[in-house]
């Protein structure tokens, strides 16, 4: 079945054109009747490849409704009919990821990679199982995978001939240094760096997760993510002037991330502001919590329950 999927798209091709030329040119029958035959061709395709078409559903859900559960379901049924689509196969894992479901989503982003992905879908999968690691307590690993990633798609460059926006990028006080000064392709994202960045902050490597972070902001200057990073690092220095500046700036793009209004409650404890702490506490609870987020839902009940 997997071989038949890969030429499935050269037959449907070939039986289009067959039956158009049949139908209305040498038979002359009605456009009707050409539509019933594309449709029986296309139920057959489902049928065929039922697990996919089930998956395609659960993107398709997921789209419309942005809502993980709803599209579980779908992806899980799909993956059961043991469908080879790599989009829907790494999306499943995706799902599992946020929800916590660490052992079975590496196991399927595994899969997704031993069908031989094409350039950038092997890079996101690779990445996926690098934050797996992460989740599983694995720094090293997930670190090492994401340095693989990037020896294999990031290009260094000179700061002369790196484009002048990617330089004005951070604020002058924040200029880059030229180990900062990066030049990548397509394939390398803002996301990329903010996330090694903050793997180097859980080693405590301060220095490289702040390398990271900024060259996060370098690709894109309004990456919320990077900022947050760059909140948590200075919040663990001990710089909570620095920490405060950045974190604000991460809700002022994105008012609902949880992490930046979680540390900003931290930040307010740690200043005995017990009211402005416990508005952001509050704030968080409101928030979309998952297990990609670097704060647990339960880590914020603790703190409600603490200033109640």
């Amino acid at each position: 079945m997997e071989f038949l999927g890969k030429k499935w798209k050269f037959v449907a091709i070939i039986y289009f054109i067959v039956c158009y030329i049949f139908v209305m040119v040498i038979k002359h029958m009605s456009l009707s009747t050409l539509l019933l035959f594309y449709a029986g061709f296309i139920l057959l395709t489902i049928v065929l490849f039922l697990g996919t078409s089930i998956g395609f559903i659960g993107i398709l859900v997921q789209s419309a409704f942005k809502n993980d559960d709803k599209a579980y379901k779908y992806y899980r049924l799909a993956y059961k009919l043991h469908t080879n689509n790599i989009s829907i196969i790494t999306s499943y894992g995706l799902v599992l990821l946020k929800k916590d479901n660490i052992n079975e989503a590496i196991e399927i982003f595994k899969k997704a990679l031993s069908l031989k992905p094409q350039f950038l879908a092997d890079k996101i999968i690779k990445c996926n199982i690098a934050i797996c690691h992460w989740k599983l307590g694995n720094i090293d690993e997930a670190i090492n995978m994401y340095e693989k990633v990037f020896k294999d798609f990031e290009k260094v460059t000179d700061t002369d001939d790196e484009p002048k926006e990617l330089e004005e990028s951070l604020d002058e006080e924040n200029e880059p240094t030229d180990e900062y000064v990066i030049k990548t392709n397509s394939y390398v994202y803002a996301q990329d760096y903010t996330t090694l960045g903050y793997l180097y902050l859980l080693k405590k490597d301060y220095d490289k997760a702040i390398e990271n972070s900024k060259k996060a902001l370098m690709l894109n200057a309004t990456h919320a993510p990077a900022l947050d990073n760059l909140g948590q690092i200075y919040y663990e220095l001990n710089d909570y002037g620095e920490a405060i500046k950045n974190l604000k700036s991460a809700l002022e793009i994105n008012p609902n991330m949880a992490d930046s209004n979680y540390y900003m409650g931290l930040i307010f404890e740690k200043k005995n502001d017990i009211e402005e702490a416990r508005k952001y506490f509050k704030k968080t609870a409101s928030c979309n919590i998952n297990a990609l987020n670097t704060v647990t839902r339960e880590d914020v009940e603790r703190k409600l329950e603490k200033y109640s």
